[in-house]
């Protein structure tokens, strides 16, 4: 384990260490690294490009999602350091206009991909970050209750956390991913149910009242947090209840597993996953110098991040990712927001 940092009053922010490792595991996701999206099959269609023998997509009787990734090979040093991103994805042919996609469906489509059976390796993520900051650490927990124009804020101890494991049954929705030359295939919502793992957070002196579900759009749109928007869900118990009904017919929510840590030296690619904290914990100890976008936690990388009028201290790849963070970031924007 890394040694903490010695900062005895460090107060992390959750909604803000969400942006930052999400945007570095999916940014560099070994199963999807330099692969381009050259197919998707949208519900109701099948692959056009490629012959699939999987015969759990071909008898699947709910909505499914296709996505044809083809590898590609980094010539030089700048592209093999370059993050996959949902704005450089598509491969050169088709051309978006080809595949008719908005950047809102790129957008799903990439972290629907790289959070296929994530849920594991999004709670090791965390745990991982976490253990690398001092018992004594506090972390700051802010979320809206229905019909979110109530805020939710508190602060407790990195220890009042515990991991929920429940079984989804009978999934609503399947998605395939295939990346060519290596012959992979993924596939989520195949099988009659699957167990999805969160991790819960406690007010001091209650019980778990809130939801952190880094891997919530591997279900596509209906995974989106904050009013539809958000490229993952942090919210209240109560919500999150309901919206395990938009991923699957049943849930043994009521009758779930809980534990503190789960071991993550079983954890496949755990190795690279240190890395990614690593990566993680360096932006956060920057976070006064180095901004990132309150939507999908990218640094600024080819212009200047746009920075919020309002507060001033909040920061946005662009007018698009700024809209989508609104439904959230409105109800702390005028007390500084980030």
């Amino acid at each position: 384990m890394t040694t903490p940092s010695s900062n005895e009053n460090t107060v992390l922010d959750l909604h803000d260490i969400a942006l930052l490792l999400n945007y570095e595991r999916a940014s560099t996701e070994p199963r999807f690294r330099y692969t381009k999206l050259r197919e998707v099959a949208q519900p109701g269609q099948d692959f056009r490009t490629i012959l699939t023998p999987a015969s759990e997509w071909h008898e699947a009787s709910v909505p499914r999602t296709g996505f044809v990734f083809e590898k590609s090979t980094p010539k030089t040093s700048k592209e093999r350091d370059e993050p996959d991103l949902p704005t450089n994805m598509l491969a050169p042919s088709p051309s978006p206009a080809e595949l008719a996609l908005t950047s809102t469906q790129l957008e799903t489509y990439y972290w629907q991909a790289r959070n296929h059976d994530g849920c594991f390796a999004a709670v090791a993520l965390f745990q991982n970050f976490m253990d690398l900051f001092p018992a004594s650490a506090r972390i700051r927990v802010r979320t809206l209750e229905s019909p979110g124009k109530t805020i939710r804020e508190y602060t407790s101890s990195l220890q009042d956390r515990c991991i929920l494991e429940f079984n989804l049954i009978n999934p609503r929705s399947m998605n395939m991913s295939v990346v060519l030359h290596n012959s992979k295939s993924y596939l989520t919502g195949c099988t009659p149910s699957s167990i999805h793992a969160v991790i819960g957070f406690a007010e001091p002196g209650s019980g778990v009242d809130v939801i952190l579900d880094l891997a919530s759009l591997q279900f596509g749109d209906v995974g989106r947090g904050f009013r539809g928007k958000g490229l993952f869900v942090l919210e209240p118990v109560d919500q999150y209840e309901n919206r395990l009904d938009k991923f699957a017919e049943q849930n043994t929510f009521q009758d779930l597993k809980m534990s503190t840590r789960i071991n993550t030296n079983t954890t496949p690619n755990n190795d690279w996953l240190k890395e990614v904290t690593k990566r993680a914990k360096r932006r956060w100890d920057n976070r006064h110098n180095a901004h990132w976008c309150g939507h999908c936690g990218a640094p600024p990388r080819d212009h200047d991040l746009k920075r919020c009028g309002r507060c001033r201290k909040a920061w946005y790849c662009n007018a698009e990712h700024q809209g989508a963070a609104w439904p959230f970031h409105k109800h702390f924007c005028a007390d500084g927001g980030k």
